[in-house]
Formats: C-alpha cells, structure tokens, sequence
C-alpha cells in the first residue's frame, strides 16, 4: 500500500532515510558522509521546503518513503529509501511509478555519481542522464546543495524532460484563435511545449484585473493604443511597449474606444494553462491568456 505520510509517520520516516541511506557507507565521498545521514532538524527543513514525502506500507509498517517537490517548472524525486530488510521487493519501483502520476511536469533526479546501482535503478524506470555540463547547471537552478556535493553527484530525467528541452517552430497562422468575451487569444506555443516560455498571442478590447500566482508574465504591444493597469498604477500602452508582470501583480488593460490591443505574451516558467499557478486568480478575469 502506498499512501501519503503525515506527522505522526515523522520518526519512522527518519528512521527509515538513515537506514536506506547505510548503501552509501564507504561508497560517496567520506567528507559527504554524516553521522547520522540525516538529522531530524534536516528532514524538517527538507519537508518545511515542499518535500512531500509517500510511504510504502507493508502489513500495517510503513517500510520505504519517497519524496516529491515541485521546483519552478519542474518536479524532483527526492530522499528515496528503503528499509534494508525490504530491499530488492520492488518497492522503490512501485514508489517511483506512483509518485510519477502527481505530475505533468518534467522529472528530475538527483543522486551520487558514486552509487551505480542507483543510477541503474532509475534507468531500468525510463530515466537517462543528462550531460556533465547540464547536470551542473540543473543542480544549482533546482536545488540548494553545496558546491561538493555538485561536483560529485548526477541528475537523471524522464523523456518528458528530454523532449521539454527540445527547440522548435511553430506558426501563427496555423494556430486557431481561443474566443473569450472581450477578443480571443492564440497560444502558439503553450503548456512548456518550448521548455523556455509560453508564447501567446493575445487580441482584445478589455482584460478585467486577475493575477497569476506562479506565473511571470511579459508583455509586448503589437499594435492598437490603451492603458494597462499594474497594481496601482496605471500605464499607456502603444505599438512597442513592453510590461513585465511578475507573478502576483493584479494586472488589467483596455483598449481606446474604436481599438483593439493585440500583443504579444511570454510566460515564465512555462507550463499548461490549467496550472495552479498560472490559472487567473480572478475567476471573471476575460480569458486564461
């Protein structure tokens, strides 16, 4: 049974991380060992930082914790331990494949370059490593470990990653338009298709006040005059203008009388529209741009 762990789980899930983490004894760099691997106060702060963490229940004991976190635009498998006397049951495999359905998100993996059977495990589940060089930029973007442990650690991704990361062309003119009351929108290239930005164009009289919660926004006029609203403070619009609009900024505008405003919108990180974050925080506002 795998199930989600609560408060009450929090002594067995640390003492299942320590007793998993007795595989890397003699195998990682002797100055990244610690006594014990993980303190209690390191697990909170991992799960007071977003760490969801999921159990592996085996006749009424959990016996194997996994953790998930969502990080920018991506999600990382985290802290993966089993207890020694349940290994090789194929209940890592089971935990991976579970957490794996909490997300439509690319998934990264982090783990010691030192430890080949993890690094076998996680490719016998669909994951391949990713460059030297990439690998030193993933671990800095998306997690917070020093330098050392940089250097002597791989990340592995899933296919979605791979492709994420893949350029591409696509056309305006082969985009059907999306209605909402006030114009329409065209989403050339949406949902992290890119994996650098979602590219929208947007043609509208009004756009009533919403904020995205996750969600940096830039916008650039491509033509037809107007005002924006960005907070407070109101701003005129104009062939050429630009707004940056970072996430939780309320932000409205509308067209001069007789005008439409069409424009251009790069949204940071990107990701699909029905996103949490990136969803109108107003549910009137005109459209999901």
């Amino acid at each position: 049974m795998i199930r989600p762990c609560g408060d009450t789980d929090f002594d067995t899930m640390h003492a299942i991380i320590n007793d998993g983490a007795e595989a890397y004894r003699g195998i990682i760099p002797a100055d990244r060992w610690h006594e014990p691997y993980m303190s209690q106060d390191e697990l909170r702060h991992e799960i007071e930082n977003g760490v969801r963490f999921w159990g592996y229940q085996d006749g009424g004991k959990l016996v194997g914790v996994m953790g998930i976190q969502d990080v920018q635009d991506v999600t990382l498998i985290r802290h993966a331990y089993v207890r020694t006397t349940h290994r090789s049951r194929g209940i890592g495999g089971n935990l991976l494949a579970e957490l794996r359905t909490l997300t439509a998100r690319p998934v990264l993996i982090g783990t010691w370059a030192a430890a080949i059977w993890a690094v076998r495990f996680y490719e016998k589940h669909g994951f391949r490593l990713v460059t030297q060089e990439e690998k030193n930029r993933l671990l800095k973007k998306y997690w917070s470990i020093p330098d050392r442990q940089v250097d002597t650690s791989v990340v592995l991704g899933d296919e979605r990653w791979f492709s994420y990361r893949q350029p591409l062309v696509h056309h305006r003119d082969e985009t059907q338009p999306i209605d909402c009351p006030f114009g329409h929108v065209q989403r050339i290239v949406t949902g992290g298709a890119g994996g650098v930005a979602n590219v929208h164009v947007v043609k509208i009289t009004k756009g009533t006040p919403h904020l995205h919660t996750g969600y940096d926004e830039v916008y650039y006029v491509l033509a037809g005059t107007g005002t924006i609203t960005l907070g407070q403070e109101t701003h005129p619009l104009r062939p050429g203008s630009v707004a940056v609009i970072p996430a939780g900024v309320p932000h409205s505008l509308e067209a001069e009388p007789g005008q439409e405003l069409e424009f251009v919108i790069f949204g940071t990180p990107p990701m699909t529209m029905d996103d949490e974050r990136a969803k109108p925080a107003n549910p009137s506002s005109c459209c999901e741009l």
